[in-house]
């Protein structure tokens, strides 16, 4: 699973964080995705852009957001970042807010972000087991037993 390797491999999370708001963890995500060298600074800034255009499109579920933009505003490669809060914090979504798990993804271009971001992203947030898993996890070796249990689903 792609999502487990760069998440554990470039050190891309923080779990049980602080966010002031949900640009403030949008940004503690972006910030992951920049320092992995997946993202330039300025996909915060598309990621912004989206929401003003669109709402806050990328909440899937109860608790759950995947911020993104399109490839072309700062995404370098594949990438992930995951930010668990230890407060939720509200992004506008009427039925899904607060969130509480926050997965920021990028992609090179359009295709990869369709076929294999995508795809990492709702097989990680389709297991319910693994989404409360995800809220209590504390560190690396939480996070590997919980990617390991959902590569063992596929």
């Amino acid at each position: 699973m792609i999502l487990k390797d760069f998440i554990l491999n470039n050190g891309s999370f923080a779990l049980g964080t602080d966010a002031s708001d949900w640009k403030d963890a949008v940004k503690k995500g972006v910030d992951l995705l920049v320092k992995a060298g997946a993202a330039e600074e300025r996909y915060y800034d598309g990621i912004l852009k989206m929401v003003e255009e669109h709402g806050p499109y990328f909440v899937i579920s109860p608790g759950v957001a995947m911020p993104h933009a399109r490839p072309e505003l700062g995404g370098l490669k594949t990438g992930f970042a995951l930010v668990t809060l230890k407060n939720p914090v509200k992004f506008g979504h009427e039925s899904n807010d607060p969130v509480d798990i926050v997965l920021c993804i990028c992609a090179k271009d359009a295709s990869d972000m369709n076929e294999e971001v995508i795809l990492n992203a709702v097989t990680l947030f389709d297991d319910e087991h693994a989404v409360c898993a995800l809220r209590r996890a504390k560190n690396a070796d939480d996070l590997a037993l919980i990617f390991d249990g959902i590569e063992e689903l596929e």
